[in-house]
Formats: structure tokens, sequence, C-alpha cells
């Protein structure tokens, strides 16, 4: 059953202005920053650290915690963990959409490319890949993150790591350094926290608006 803050998003999915949400995702929480074009340029409409899972459940079940135990009982703590990290994702896009709600609407989440195709169907699978088993936590959350936002039409917008602010420069056709100045000086309005996951988030919000608007940073005597 849907709760308020997403029954009202679902009946109101056409008002309010498009802003896109910048994701800085990491095993068991989130940086979610979200931009919007006010006059032609990128502003930060909220900026948030969310928690992915429950306390107690553990975050990073197949780095450390199923390596000891048996396949079925490994299965299941890997289902407990599924469950925990969708229920609080869907809890903080409940609450981000309820505050943004009504003159904000998401369009789209901007979060950085999935480090693995697929996770292995078995955490015996995932175990078998060094390579597989140090990022299969991350995807828990990387993929519970991009099926929310699928499910409330919300599109999912990938970047490599580290083109955050290449996006962002194209999206505001400006030189990259300027729209880091840019980028690094909201910190003066902002105040802290303005973190680099802050930073790239934004960045990579701002580099997902440009399919919507036209866009330009301010220009100041420094740029």
């Amino acid at each position: 059953m849907p709760t308020k803050a997403k029954a009202a998003g679902d009946l109101n999915r056409s008002s309010g202005r498009p802003v896109v949400v910048g994701v800085a995702d990491h095993s068991g929480w989130a940086i979610l920053v979200v931009a919007a074009a006010e006059k032609g340029e990128p502003i930060v409409v909220d900026r948030r650290r969310v928690r992915l899972i429950e306390t107690g459940v553990p975050s990073q079940p197949y780095e450390h915690d199923t390596l000891a135990l048996k396949n079925t009982e490994a299965e299941q703590l890997v289902r407990t963990v599924k469950r925990s990290i969708a229920a609080c994702t869907a809890l903080a896009f409940d609450r981000l959409s309820a505050d943004l709600w009504p003159g904000y609407r998401v369009t789209s989440i901007a979060i950085r490319q999935p480090t693995l195709a697929h996770i292995s169907a078995t955490v015996a699978e995932v175990h078998r890949s060094a390579h597989t088993r140090n990022r299969a936590d991350g995807m828990l959350y990387h993929t519970a993150m991009c099926e929310e936002a699928r499910q409330r039409e919300w599109g999912v917008l990938f970047h490599r790591r580290g083109e955050e602010l290449t996006k962002a420069a194209e999206a505001c056709q400006a030189k990259v350094q300027d729209v880091e100045r840019f980028i690094g000086d909201l910190r003066q309005t902002l105040k802290s926290p303005w973190t680099a996951d802050h930073r790239n988030a934004f960045a990579a919000a701002v580099g997902g608006l440009s399919n919507r608007s036209a866009l330009r940073i301010p220009r100041t005597d420094n740029l």
C-alpha cells in the first residue's frame, strides 16, 4: 500500500517545476542533491543524506557476513538485506518527493554507471570471484535506487565516475574549471555540508537538467 507521500507524487506527476536528483551512493547510505533551473541557471533545491538500510541489518553481506554461512543461511541473509534496502530506498524517495511537492517534481535521477552488469544469481557465485564480491554489496544499493526510480517513472541517467563535472560543463556550455569553481563557491551560500559527494551529485544532476533546459552558470568577475 503506498504511503501518503508516494500517493501524492503519483497523483501530481505532471505538476511542479522539473528537477533532477543527483545521487552519490555508498554501502548503506547516499547523498541526494536536487537541481533545478532558475532563469536558466542551475540551483540547489534540496540536499540530504539518506539511510538505505535499517539499523542492525548487515550493510555488506557479500563482503563479510555471508562468508562463514552455509548456502541456505547466506541466501536468506541476502534476501533480508535486499528487503531492507528496498524499503529504506522507497521511504527516502517518498520523503524527498513529499518535501519537494507541490513546487517541484522529480523527472529523473543521475547516478554513476553500475560497477557490474548484474549481481550473480547466488551467493556462492558471487564468492567465486573477488572482482564480483568486492562490488556486489554496492550493487545492492545501486540496483535498488534505480529500480525504485523506474517504478516512479523517473528516468535513470548514468554517468561514469569522475565525469560529473564534464557533464555539467557540457550542459552549461562552459569550461570545466569554471563549473568546478561555481559549484565549489556554493559553499559560501549553502554552508556545510558541501562535500565532494554533494558537489559531484549536484554536477551530475546539472548534466541531467540539460535534457530539459538551456543552462548557463552565473557570470562573476572571476569567470
